[in-house]
């Protein structure tokens, strides 16, 4: 079973370099570009592991990880 992995950061190169990495190394990834969309693809793909940027605007990745703790705690 492939582990699905979610990439949130608000910069597409450092999201496209993650994806290409991680999906070489076996994992089902998935990015987004901010942490509401990020929510949302928690929402529709529960992955296993979010690996998020802290500093984007909008919705930080620090209020996007206490989000997924409450959804999935």
């Amino acid at each position: 079973m492939t582990n699905k992995l979610l990439v949130v950061d608000d910069e597409d190169g450092i999201r496209e370099v993650l994806r290409i990495t991680l999906t070489d190394a076996g994992y089902e990834v998935f990015t987004a570009e901010n942490g509401f969309t990020g929510l949302d693809m928690v929402k529709t793909h529960k992955p296993d592991i979010v690996l998020t940027d802290i500093r984007m605007p909008g919705m930080d990745g620090m209020a996007l990880l206490k989000s997924v703790k409450q959804l999935f705690p």
